[in-house]
Order: structure tokens, then sequence, then C-alpha cells
């Protein structure tokens, strides 16, 4: 690679990575993190003057939404307590949506953002296990089992309507997300290719969906051989391949007569719904516990550049103003290609070629011909800055530390709260695998 070529890199990269080293995130980050942000706090209050009325109203949402909040993080949130005036010490902002007042009664709804640093600080002073949600929303698919057979995407279907209720009203740690599929993709799901498992199409939904898991959720009416009826509730999910992980959860509950099997209590649907997705946040909470009273580090190895390769799908010629390659995916929309020792520049790229090229760039040596088959290359140098800010977002991390640099790889140690284990599977949520390189440090893997 020409030396010129390999500094203007190394500038950028350099350029990339001085903000690391930040403890926690910054107050911006905090309020757009919805961990933190309790929504729609209601209040009515009556006193002696509309002042005093206000300003009640404001203490009374700050003690509602740090008991929201306390329960959305804390598994075991009956040893919680606070000083008098310590909660306001916690919150960041205080958003109005609305109010309305009298002389001597104020109502309002509002949203409280929490200061993530000083909540987790809280956390720590008093040595309390906390869950925080790293992961993207899980698409939810309800599918109802009737005696006329399976229904999905039916808006007059009782189970998915409360289920599209229901989802928009949680105010948990886990976030979900209703799948709604589309056109081409309905016509060839079936819930029977669901509920079988067919690892193609549930990858695909979820693909669809842009999330990394699926969660399929069956309500099913039976009628038994002894004349009793039940309601069978259950949650199958699926991961990003498609595989599926494990149910995690199963209900049977009695039916009040036979003919309730073709009209389930809407009361009872509601309940079920609200069962599985309090089973679901109580599970995550237990498998993400963070540890504050644990400091831990990692050592990790970064690489600066990874490597985008095609190959030619033509000749190409000294004067040509276009590269035909075989797929042009990965590849960024406006860069830098590498020929064997030919540095190319392309405004722009279509699927298969790259266009609007200038040769010979950083006077770089040109052929007259390129046969076809040849490597077509890119380094990306934008993996450095990237793993880096997933690596600082991840909520239990103290700091980010960069050791070293070269213009092959770098050398980070991560301060963070709780086990390695959790550490590397919210690394993993985010896409970022490491291997063991040796006893003490891990490798990324791309």
């Amino acid at each position: 690679m020409p030396p010129i070529y390999l500094k203007t890199i190394l500038t950028i990269i350099l350029k990339s990575f001085f903000f690391v080293s930040t403890p926690f995130a910054s107050t911006n980050e905090d309020c757009q993190n919805s961990s933190f942000y309790v929504r729609n706090i209601n209040v009515d209050l009556t006193k002696a003057s509309i002042n005093e009325a206000r300003f009640q109203a404001e203490n009374k949402a700050k003690l509602l939404g740090i008991g929201r909040l306390i329960n959305r993080l804390i598994l075991d949130n009956n040893n919680v307590k606070f000083k008098k005036n310590e909660i306001s010490t916690l919150v960041d902002y205080l958003k109005i949506n609305n109010e309305a007042n009298s002389d001597k009664r104020y109502l309002a709804n509002f949203d409280i953002c929490f200061n993530r640093n000083f909540v987790i600080n809280f956390f720590r002073k008093n040595k309390l296990k906390y869950s925080e949600t790293y992961r993207e929303p899980i698409s939810i698919l309800p599918i109802f089992k009737g005696p006329r057979g399976f229904v999905m995407w039916d808006e007059k279907d009782e189970w998915y309507k409360k289920w599209k209720k229901n989802l928009k009203l949680v105010d948990g740690l886990v976030k979900f997300k209703l799948a709604q599929g589309n056109f081409q993709l309905n016509r060839i799901l079936s819930a029977n290719l669901l509920l079988n498992s067919n690892k193609n199409l549930i990858n695909k939904l979820i693909e669809n969906e842009k999330t990394n898991s699926l969660l399929l959720v069956i309500a099913e009416p039976i009628l038994q051989t002894n004349g009793k009826t039940y309601l069978n509730t259950y949650a199958k999910y699926y991961n990003l391949n498609g595989k599926l992980v494990n149910t995690v959860y199963r209900n049977k509950t009695p039916l009040k007569k036979i003919s309730s099997i073709y009209n389930i209590d809407p009361i009872l649907i509601t309940k079920e719904i609200l069962k599985i997705i309090s089973s679901i946040e109580k599970n995550w909470k237990q498998n993400n516990l963070i540890d504050t009273s644990i400091l831990n580090e990692v050592d990790l190895i970064i690489p600066i550049t990874s490597i985008l390769s095609s190959k030619l799908q033509n000749e190409l010629l000294f004067n040509d103003k276009k590269v035909y390659v075989k797929s042009t995916e990965g590849f960024l929309d406006t860069g830098l290609l590498e020929i064997e020792n030919e540095i190319i520049f392309y405004k722009n790229k279509t699927f298969n070629s790259f266009q609007n090229i200038t040769r010979s760039m950083f006077s770089s040596s040109k052929q007259l011909k390129y046969e076809k088959n040849i490597a077509v290359n890119q380094k990306d140098i934008s993996i450095w800055p990237m793993v880096l800010k997933k690596l600082e977002n991840l909520p239990f991390v103290i700091e980010v530390m960069v050791v070293s640099i070269t213009d092959k790889r770098g050398r980070i140690i991560v301060k963070f709260m709780g086990n390695k284990k959790t550490f590397f599977q919210a690394a993993n949520e985010k896409k970022l695998t490491f291997k063991n390189l040796n006893s003490r440090q891990y490798t990324l893997v791309y």
C-alpha cells in the first residue's frame, strides 16, 4: 500500500479515537435512554393555593416516577429506600405534556428523565443489583389457533387486538415490537410453517422487522375428552438465525363453559398477555443483573481495518470509466478501491459497478489491463470507532481506555460493573463477537 494512502487512513483513525475514555454517558445520552425515561405520570392535587398545588404535584410526579423506574430496573425492590429530597437529586429534567388548573386545583401529565449517572451511583452506594436493557426490541407475532383454524394479522381477532393494545402500554425494561410483515412475506408465511420452526421463514420475518429475535405468542382453546375446556397459551423465542432457542412461557387456564372456546373472554386474554410480558421481563432481569459491588475489566484487541473484497466481472482497461464487479454489497457508497498496487477512487456505485472513477490515486501504479476475476478490495476503517462507541454505550461500562494503536490493530482496556459473562453476552447482542486470544486478552472476530 502506498505510504501516503496509509498515512491518510491513520490520520482519520487517530482523529476518531481521542473521544474515548469517558466515564458513563453524557447527560444528553441519558435523556435519550428510554430505560431512565418515565412517561405519562398523571397527577391531580388540590391545595390551599395553585402555587402550592403545582409544587406538590411536581414532587408527587417525581415520587411516582422513581417508583416506576425502580420497579423497572430492580428485581427485588422492597429494600430500596430514599432519604428526604434525595429523589430530586436524581432527576435530570421534568417535562409537562399537558396541564390544567383552577384557583386551588392542579392537574398535569408529566414525563421525567432521570440522570443515569446519578441513579447508577445511587445503586453502587447502596450495593443494589440492577438490570438495564442493551438489546433491540423483540418482535411479537400473535397466533390464535381456534376451532376454525389459525389466525394471524387479523384486526378483528381478539388475541391480536389485545396484543396490539397492550404493547403500547408496556413500561418495562424489555422492549417489544408488534411484527408487521409485508405483502410478499405474508403470502408465503403460514402459522403451520412458523410453529414447525421453519428457520428460513422466521429469519426473513425477523430481518423484515429489523430486530434480532422473534417471539411467537400462541393462544389455543381446547376441548378435552372429559368435556372440560381450557385456554392453552405459550411463547416460543427464536434468534436472528431463525433457530428456536426455547419456549419461554406456557400456561393452561380453565374456561367456564364449552362455548367459551368460540368466544374467549377478553379479560382472560388480557391477563394472559400481561403474564407473558411479566414473565419475559422477570427472566431478563434475572439473567442480566449487574452487580454494582463487582468491578471488572477486560483487555481487548480491536482490528483497525476490515477488508471487503469482490472480483472483476470483466477486464478493466486503462481508459475505462467504470469498474464492473460481481457484487458491491457492503462497499461504501463513495470511496477507494485497491486493485493489485493501484488505488482507484469512485464517486458512486450500482449493485455490480463502481462509477465515475479516478485512476492512480496517491501516485499508485496503474496497469494497462486487469484480467477478469482479479480481486477488488476496500479497507474499511470505520470498524475501530464503531466498536469503541458500541462498547462505551453498554450500560454497565465505566470506562473505555485506549492503551495502544498501530495501523493494523488497537488495544483497549474496558472497565465495567459485573462479571465477564454478562459483558460478552451484551457485546454479542451488539453483534460484537470476541474470542479468547490467550489467558488475558480477547480479540474481535468479524
